[in-house]
């Protein structure tokens, strides 16, 4: 047991970067400032989205309370919870639990697979309190305060609270190790990541629109439907945990009590049987994914002169050392290549989610592409457009973290017979293609769900191309001006960089600004043409002030800055 706990202290510091932290306050003073600008602006977002689902959670009670339910806030937070952690647990489990750097020294070591297996479960469920505590603490409260509960309530939903992780974690983790067992995905791990954390992304898009669907109508009625329907009871009666967890705080004396036994009765049932199947299959699954065969491949004489002989040029053979750069590293891919998705991704929510709502204030499908392609909206609709494709551009973290991903290496850079100039171009090129992407992808959405003429999809994909030529470079300059290269975890060079918000942040001013010339000049009736030809020319006189001075920056930085 001994064993147990400093493998599972040991664990913990690793995880959350204790002793580093520790380190950092002692002696990095310097960089305070820059955490705590980190740490402000995640609880800033953070905050709006909790006092967002409070206020969601706030009117299911009173629609609940009305048709004599109050409890079914309760349900609805159980359920959501445990589903998120049942599904996004799936990926974070094989992650931790067979694609850690630590396996290799914990196996030669006097422990049994169930300490080493149990360790790692009980850090994921601690990480997964950050999803559980959100979710389920303003419900509770909510419930607690507006039936006036007493004194057991609180201890009853302390308890579930923090048993809430434990039964779909366990669920995740018996299929985890299964699966693990008689399938090698360690081979695919890195796409697992990166299938996983856009399956995330889009959940959490797809959420974010239904709230605000809910709240563009009446919301009350749209609950109250909601609970009269078969849905609720049917997402209940296929995951019973998360009634009992309801009667076990709704219910009285006994019967409460009762529930609580049960679900922390199921819980320790499931943990014990997942530890009992991890001492049988971990370290075999494990050992097993690390075989590999030696491949068989034979080169003929002309293909070896054509590998040895074949040469690109200085920039083509940097833009694809920046690729691959890029998609090796899932947590690169992941950040870099969002906007891609985000973008017709939003495009797609507006048009089902706003298109076809019915009712007062809403438009039918047919009545929206009506309404977006009558001549007198349609330079409204085309800018609307290029709006969404110039931003979701803007957030490119492939531009504002093009130094920083080289990290300690940088040192290569520095020394290769290529001019900085030639690399900055090649790393420009290199996210400016990501940017392209993200256009072209967008220009398609427009052009299948919105019914965009050729004339209109020219003129947002042209000026959509010519727009994100200066946001990305302006992204790039940050990165160059204050690359962050000290670093241990590739998640530093994007998450614990301010240089990716700080171009988030230009990107929408200088829209902004832009937005509103542009307002201004379609208000004092100045024709479609014009209006269009102007936008180009300022994006012009924008791009050719941010490609000089990224240029000048490149010269200073590659010449002064030492790894």
């Amino acid at each position: 047991m001994n064993l147990f706990f400093t493998l599972f202290r040991t664990n913990l510091n690793l995880n959350f970067g204790i002793s580093a932290l520790k380190y950092r306050f002692r002696k990095e003073s310097k960089k305070i400032p820059e955490t705590l600008l980190i740490v402000i602006g995640i609880l800033f977002g953070f905050g709006s989205l909790i006092g967002l689902y409070s206020f969601l959670m706030y009117q299911v009670f009173s629609a609940g309370l009305n048709l004599g339910q109050p409890e079914i806030v309760l349900t609805i937070a159980f359920v959501s919870a445990q589903f998120i952690i049942l599904i996004f647990g799936i990926f974070y489990i094989l992650g931790v639990f067979y694609f850690g750097r630590d396996l290799s020294m914990l196996i030669p070591l006097p422990l049994s697979p169930y300490q080493v297996l149990g360790s790692k479960f009980a850090i994921v469920m601690i990480n997964e309190y950050l999803t559980a505590l959100p979710l389920l603490v303003p419900p509770i409260i909510i419930y607690g305060m507006g039936t006036g509960q007493g004194f057991f309530y609180w201890v009853k939903a302390l308890i579930l609270v923090l048993a809430t992780p434990a039964i779909p974690l366990t669920i995740a983790s018996i299929f985890v190790i299964v699966l693990m067992r008689f399938a090698n995905l360690r081979k695919r791990k890195d796409l697992l990541t990166i299938v996983g954390g856009f399956v995330g992304l889009l959940l959490s898009l797809g959420l974010n629109f239904w709230i605000q669907k809910l709240q563009s109508g009446n919301m009350v009625n749209s609950i109250q439907r909601l609970i009269e329907s078969d849905l609720i009871k049917m997402i209940g009666q296929s995951f019973p945990p998360s009634i009992w967890a309801t009667l076990a705080l709704g219910g009285q004396g006994f019967s409460g009590f009762a529930y609580l036994l049960l679900f922390l009765f199921v819980s320790l049932l499931l943990l014990a049987a997942m530890l009992r199947l991890g001492n049988q299959f971990f370290y075999k699954s494990v050992l097993s994914g690390q075989e590999s065969t030696r491949k068989r491949k034979v080169l003929s004489s002309k293909n070896e002169h054509r590998r040895f002989n074949s040469s690109t040029s200085p920039m083509m053979a940097i833009i694809i050392r920046e690729w691959r750069l890029l998609l090796r590293t899932p947590i690169y891919v992941l950040n870099g290549l969002s906007g891609v998705i985000i973008g017709p991704f939003i495009l797609v929510l507006l048009f089902f989610t706003q298109g076809s709502a019915g009712g007062s204030g809403s438009y039918t499908t047919e009545q929206l592409l009506t309404l977006i392609n009558r001549p007198e909206f349609m330079i409204t609709g085309t800018l609307s457009a290029l709006c969404i494709v110039l931003f979701t551009a803007g957030m490119n973290l492939v531009a504002s973290t093009s130094l920083s991903r080289e990290g300690q290496t940088f040192w290569i850079s520095k020394m290769i017979p290529v001019k900085p100039k030639v690399q900055i171009v090649a790393k420009l090129l290199q996210a400016y293609s990501v940017a392209f992407l993200s256009v072209l992808v967008t220009v398609i959405m427009l052009a299948l769900f919105f019914k965009f003429s050729l004339l209109r999809i020219a003129i947002v994909f042209s000026l959509g191309l010519l727009g994100s030529l200066p946001l990305t470079a302006l992204n790039l300059l940050i990165d160059v001006l204050r690359p962050k290269l000290i670093w241990t975890n590739p998640h530093e060079a994007i998450k614990q960089n301010l240089n990716g918000l700080l171009g988030m942040l230009i990107s929408i001013i200088l829209l902004l600004l832009i937005g509103a010339g542009v307002i201004f000049i379609v208000m004092i009736k100045t024709p479609d043409s014009l209006v269009y030809g102007l936008l180009a020319l300022v994006l012009l006189l924008l791009t050719v002030p941010s490609l000089l001075g990224l240029f000048n920056a490149a010269e200073r930085t590659y010449r002064r800055t030492e790894v």
